[in-house]
């Protein structure tokens, strides 16, 4: 979903999920819940929280988040990213084609972050996703 901020400039809106158990991070487009968005693995609390900054995230959704984080272990809120934000995001998912199950695999075996595909490595991967 996009909307019009206050200085004119485009932005858009994601949902934030996090997970306090492996301080896991995943994302989704209001306007397109299937669009597909890294997860990222975080190793505190602390990184967590610079991810939602860096989203813009509102007073109220971050105090919400800390209830929830407290209460439940999972949190999040919405983040209004400006075009090129979202634009980051988006080319963060070239070569990053793992769930965070995956993900966290990887971290407990030290190999995490991971480097990224090459366009072969990815085409393959792809493929054999397809396949399954």
């Amino acid at each position: 979903m996009r909307v019009e901020s206050k200085d004119d400039e485009r932005n858009h809106e994601i949902q934030c999920h996090v997970m306090s158990k492996d301080w896991c991070v995943s994302f989704h487009e209001f306007a397109n819940p299937k669009a597909a968005f890294p997860w990222l693995l975080c190793a505190t609390h602390d990184e967590v929280l610079r991810i939602l900054e860096w989203g813009h995230i509102s007073g109220q959704h971050l105090d919400e988040h800390h209830r929830n984080i407290a209460r439940w272990g999972v949190g999040g809120g919405t983040l209004r990213l400006t075009e090129r934000q979202y634009r980051q995001l988006i080319a963060r998912r070239q070569g990053w084609p793992w769930n965070g199950y995956e993900l966290q695999q990887m971290k407990d075996n030290g190999t995490y972050p991971p480097n990224r595909l090459t366009p072969t490595q990815e085409e393959q991967f792809l493929r054999n996703r397809k396949s399954r």
